[in-house]
């Protein structure tokens, strides 16, 4: 940059001049400036737009399913005794509740102590032990304790809090309380003594538990005989019970797990034995119409979603499928593939017609030919020299090959080779439509087969034809984590047995007097035994499995050890110390003393019935069939009556919020695409700023920014596909609805506020001053056929959601989920930061040019001066 010198010798207003002659250059730069700021202001109001637009999306999402508007409402006979919320799935109807049982938590309250403070000592309680070891266990879960003569009550309580329980001391009462955070007998609590001092400890604190004293002297509840009834004689003989114990552990889980999965599979037969009636129904009927149609739907049913890009011929009875593949032949037509029962692959060739729009199918003849490509991957004609082909020429090039990579290097005057360029030799398979191949005739697209075939079913056969193929796979497709598939129960042995009934055969293949949807039933209800039915023996085997898991829990105390791999070293291990406890609660069992004023609360589950049928919980909360129950007190044998109906205000709000957000936003859209024009108004320079107050300067950028999406197309564009999604009409049993059939309607130019022409009123809508005087015909839609309602909202939702996400698409111009060309403005953008700079260095450059001008005119003018003076001097 030159010196700038401003008229020292001169006395010109150099920095004025300078500006003025690059006037023309600042106003380039200052016109783009302003382009970009309006462009910059521009995308500040698409991205508030695509905000607003992005969430009527989002929201409407869920209006186009049923469930969004599957709204009750419920109502309890007596809410002193429960409180019951409605679920979409929740049957409509009265139904009956009986509360048997509350869910209760494990309580304790310890017998009175002569501890005066929390901070009473052990000691001072007459303990005399050293380290009181203690366990407290909930459920499957066992933490442990140790206390010493030093520990004070808030130590105890501390330390029953750190094992998860719930823990106070009063020394008003001098008594501990103590209980489980959770209800159920699951979280029930025990806490003993893992040796003689915990024992002791526990009976120190009035904690120690042992039930009711019977007359024998014993305890009701003695919480050491479990591990006790283990004990033998000898240490061999207290493992060889563990042992035992062990094993019945395991048979009863292993059996009950059995007999869950042999209930579960029974149960789901049930459904799979109706649907696959149906589906052979649907087949048979597609036969009577054109023969072989079942077969063909078989086939691409089993293809599933790869039937896009896939072929299928007919070869006889059956089919063969040709997948697409990656494979071009050597014209660059795409190849499709078959692979055959001796899994030999067989390729065609697609060749399009694009003029006359049709496709036609040629085999073609695969081959192997040597192939030299350079480092960049392009292919070259290399001829291969030398004893086995060790080296190579390509034109006047030599490349010798390396045998440490098997690449063949370029080589150099001097010998050595340049690792840069080299050539790798492979085989390439081409694949060549023969000379004078025949079109394949026969050759159809799967998708377009599936969808033939599709379409042949009127819609309650359709919908039939869904239902019945999902159960049906669905139930084919379970995998066995439990059975063998030899089992009776087994999802294959069940598959079996239904598919042989449909075709009038017993499980063994013989003959049966019936067949089809008949046999089928007769089969499912136990051909003639009530007791052989799929229900009833589901449910048999549940109840035995829910035996078992009793048994097993009455076992509980072997179920870390069962967990071990027997014959390790942690089995070992943990017999071992199972082997101490036992030893150690059979020493405590007569020796252990219990506080006779201690009193526990066991644990209880909840019980209810519901319709008749019974429930049980930890808690007293329970969620059946789209109902969630709170149970809030005892019923005993008297019901009350839960009624539960369409929540018709409910699905009318729905309906209202979402016009209400549709409005604004196309009442938002109207007003920018109508707003006034900004005439000449242009962003202000800094200069321009400088002149005008900040109100002012508010007023007029307010006037640019309210315009910029003044007639825009795009904006106009959006608005039409929303207009014509709202304005669609929907066919529903053979009757067409609009939203006008249900009293929802514009107001129309003349009577709408400005910029409201779009929006949608409801006749009768009490907050609505347009239409709240007209019939409500929406309310009384839906109290009448809400199915209708809820199907035309959900078809209507449907085709807005679609109309938007078609503009929200991503494009060369625009990302996906907007509605504006965000990339091409990025652009734009970055275009003018890059013009601005480069008209910012012309303007320095210029400014630079011109002040170094006018340094080098201040030079001469201060030489000139000294040389006037110093001649002056002479004649002075």
């Amino acid at each position: 940059m030159a010196i700038r010198l401003s008229g020292m010798t001169s006395g010109l207003d150099t920095d004025s001049i300078v500006k003025a002659m690059v006037s023309s250059y600042t106003t380039r730069k200052e016109k783009y400036q302003k382009a970009q700021t309006k462009l910059e202001w521009t995308q500040d109001a698409w991205k508030a737009l695509n905000t607003k637009v992005y969430s009527l999306y989002s929201n409407i999402s869920n209006l186009r399913f049923s469930t969004a508007y599957n709204l009750k409402k419920t109502s309890v006979s007596d809410t002193t005794k429960a409180t019951v919320k409605a679920g979409s799935g929740a049957p409509s109807g009265t139904q009956s509740l009986k509360i048997k049982q509350m869910a209760k938590a494990g309580y304790m309250t310890g017998a009175e102590i002569k501890a005066d403070s929390e901070k009473t000592t052990l000691a001072q309680l007459g303990y005399t032990g050293g380290d009181a070891k203690l366990e407290v266990k909930m459920g499957d879960e066992t933490k442990s304790i140790t206390l010493s003569a030093s520990s004070t009550m808030n130590d105890v309580v501390k330390e029953l809090r750190n094992a998860g329980l719930d823990a106070n001391y009063d020394s008003s009462y001098k008594r501990f309380y103590i209980s489980s955070k959770k209800t159920g007998v699951a979280n029930d609590f025990t806490i003993t003594g893992s040796n003689i001092d915990g024992a002791s400890a526990l009976y120190s604190l009035g904690i120690a538990y042992g039930g009711e004293k019977t007359t024998a002297g014993t305890y009701s509840s003695n919480p050491y005989d479990e591990y006790a009834a283990l004990h033998g004689v000898s240490d061999d003989e207290t493992k060889a019970k563990i042992e035992a114990a062990v094993a019945s552990y395991n048979n009863l889980t292993t059996d009950a797990a059995k007999m869950n999965a042999q209930s579960k599979n029974l149960m789901n037969a049930v459904n799979y034995g109706y649907s696959y009636a149906t589906l052979q129904g649907i087949y048979e009927k597609l036969d009577a119409n054109n023969a072989g149609d079942s077969d063909k739907l078989k086939l691409l049913e089993k293809l599933g979603s790869s039937r896009d890009g896939a072929l299928i011929s007919k070869n006889g009875d059956s089919y063969d499928t040709y997948t697409k593949t990656t494979l071009t032949d050597t014209n660059g037509n795409t190849l499709y593939k078959y692979i055959d029962s001796d899994n030999n692959s067989h390729y065609i060739a697609a060749v399009a017609d694009t003029d006359k729009g049709t496709t036609s199918y040629y085999d073609v003849t695969e081959s192997t030919r040597t192939a030299y490509t350079d480092a960049d991957g392009k292919e070259l004609e290399a001829v291969p020299t030398g004893d086995g082909d060790t080296t190579l020429k390509v034109g006047d090039k030599t490349y010798k090959k390396d045998e440490a990579d098997g690449k063949y290097y370029l080589q150099k005057e001097d010998g050595t080779a340049d690792k840069t360029d080299f050539i790798t030799v492979s085989q390439k398979t081409e694949y060549t439509i023969e000379a004078g191949a025949v079109n394949k005739t026969g050759i159809e697209s799967a998708s377009a087969a599936y969808d033939t075939i599709i379409k042949s079913m009127d819609e309650k056969t359709k919908s039939s034809y869904d239902e019945a193929l999902a159960s049906v796979q669905a139930f084919e497709a379970s995998k066995e984590e439990v059975l063998g598939s030899d089992d009776e129960y087994s999802v294959a042995s069940l598959t079996k047995a239904i598919q042989n009934a449909y075709a009038g055969k017993d499980k063994d293949g013989g003959t049966i007097a019936v067949s089809g949807k008949k046999a089928v039933e007769q089969l499912l209800a136990g051909n003639g035994n009530e007791a052989d039915g799929f229900v009833n023996k589901a449910n048999a085997l549940e109840e035995a499995a829910e035996a078992n898991t009793k048994k097993a829990a009455d076992s509980n105390i072997v179920k870390e050890l069962a967990s071990k791999q027997k014959d390790s070293s942690e089995y070992t291990q943990a017999l071992n110390d199972l082997l101490d406890r036992v030893n150690t609660a059979y020493t405590l069992q007569n020796k252990a003393l219990f506080n006779s004023q201690v009193k526990k609360v066991a644990g209880q589950d909840s019980e209810i019935e519901l319709n008749g049928v019974k429930y049980t919980g930890d808690s007293n909360s329970y969620s059946i069939n789209g109902l969630t129950i709170e149970a809030l007190a005892e019923t005993g044998d008297s019901a009350i009556s839960i009624t539960t109906s369409t929540d018709t205000q409910g699905v009318y709000d729905k309906v209202k919020d979402f016009l209400t957000e549709y409005n604004n936003i196309i009442n938002e859209m109207t007003k920018l695409y109508n707003a006034d024009s900004a005439g000449s108004y242009e962003p202000l320079t800094d200069d321009e700023k400088d002149q005008m107050s900040d109100k002012e300067i508010e007023k007029w950028e307010t006037k640019i920014k309210d315009s910029l999406l003044r007639r825009d197309s795009t904006l106009g564009s959006v608005m039409t596909a929303m207009q014509t999604a709202m304005m669609s009409s929907v066919e529903i049993g053979g009757k067409k609805y609009s939203l006008s059939s249900f009293g929802i309607s514009t107001l129309g130019f003349l009577n709408a506020a400005e910029n409201e022409q779009n929006a949608y009123h409801i006749d009768g809508d009490e907050d609505d001053a347009n239409t709240s005087g007209k019939t409500d015909k929406l309310m009384a839609a839906i109290n009448d056929d809400p199915d209708t309602v809820m199907q035309f909202m959900q078809q209507l939702s449907t085709n807005l959601y679609s109309a938007i996400g078609d503009k929200m698409k991503s494009t060369d111009l625009s990302s996906a989920f907007t509605i504006y060309n965000d990339k091409q403005m990025k652009t734009e953008y970055t275009n003018y930061t890059k013009t601005i700079k480069e008209w910012e260095k012309k303007i320095s450059d210029r400014e630079d040019y011109y002040y170094n001008k006018f340094t080098q005119m201040e030079s001469a003018m201060t030489k000139l001066n000294s040389t006037q003076s110093s001649i002056s001097s002479y004649f002075s």
